[in-house]
Formats: C-alpha cells, structure tokens, sequence
C-alpha cells in the first residue's frame, strides 16, 4: 500500500469515527451538534402592560387616579402612555428628549416605588401645604421625588440620573398639587 492510500484511509476512518460521536446528556440520550443547536430559550414575560386608556390602568392597579390637569404640568411636557403592573400605574410624559413619569402605588413606595437607585449629590424635603416629599437632585432640581401617604404613594421621576435637569421646587409643587389618587376600595 502506498503512502497516499494509507494517509487516505487514516481520513476517512476519522472522519468517520466523528461523525458517529454524539455528546451525552443529563439522561443519558445522546445529541448531535446540529441537535445541541436548536434549543430553546424561555424568556419571562414583560409584568409591564401599556395603554393609553387610563380606566383600564386603574382597573388593573385597583387604583383611582387623577392625573395631573394640563396647566399642572412642567411647560412644555405632553402625556405619552399609561404603564401597569400588577400593584403599580405609571404616566410618561415627554418633552424632546426630555422624560417625566409619575409612578402611583398602593403597596410600594419611597426608592422601592421609583427602582432609581442612582446616587445624586443632594437629598432634602419640600412641603406643599402639609405633603412632605423626598427630592434627590443636585439641592435645586429634583430627579427623583417620592411623597408616602398612608394609602397611596407617589414618585416623580424625571431625567432619571441627569442632576441639573431634574423639576424645580414649584414644578413639583404644582404636580402634586394638581394630581390625585387613592385605592379603588376607599372611593
């Protein structure tokens, strides 16, 4: 036998022995690697629904709320959609680049309610007319401000990260001022 013919043979026995390998799985089954390349991932689905008809959020969160009036509003910011989950509605609002979302919850509240847990060089209180809230800014403009009430708790979150893009003092003031909400069971 020559060289060529032996070198030959050695390829097609190896080639063969590889492709009657398989790998073993936990059952002991085995699989081949065009098998092993079709499985499936199983993704958890998003708890968050979105719409813009507020009846449907507040019959899914059990909770009644007043979003702020128009006039209410930081300049310029126009209502984009409501967000639920199972105990939270959300309202987003937009201006350019610029997000505001109001988050209403009956069982979350403070950091919890907002999920920002960004650190901002300034946390301090404001109160308008006996409803004391939280801002975290940078001591002028809050980024993120929570008020717990003993039913219903509020975030206010806007430019979430951003310091010095955040609400002013009268800019919340007249958001909470204009905005109401309470659970469906005390109405």
């Amino acid at each position: 036998m020559t060289d060529k013919n032996i070198v030959i043979g050695i390829l097609v026995t190896a080639m063969l022995a590889l492709a009657a390998c398989g790998s073993a799985n936990s059952a002991g089954k085995t699989e081949t690697a065009a098998e092993a390349k079709t499985e499936t991932v199983v993704e958890m689905p998003n708890p968050w629904h979105e719409t813009t008809d507020l009846e449907e959020a507040e019959k899914a969160t059990g909770i009644d709320f007043e979003p702020p009036m128009e006039n209410s509003l930081p300049e310029g910011y126009e209502f984009v959609t409501y967000r639920y989950t199972e105990d939270i509605l959300e309202a987003d609002y937009q201006r350019g680049e610029e997000q505001l979302t109001i988050r209403v919850s009956t069982t979350l509240s403070g950091l919890e309610l907002s999920g920002d847990y960004s650190e901002y060089s300034k946390q301090w209180e404001e109160n308008f007319k006996g409803l004391v809230v939280q801002c975290n800014g940078d001591g002028t403009l809050s980024n993120l401000t929570y008020a717990d009430l003993e039913n219903i708790h509020f975030a206010v979150e806007c430019n979430l990260g951003e310091e010095g893009k955040g609400l002013s003092e009268e800019e919340l003031k007249s958001l909470f001022m204009g905005m109401q909400a309470v659970p469906l069971e005390a109405k």
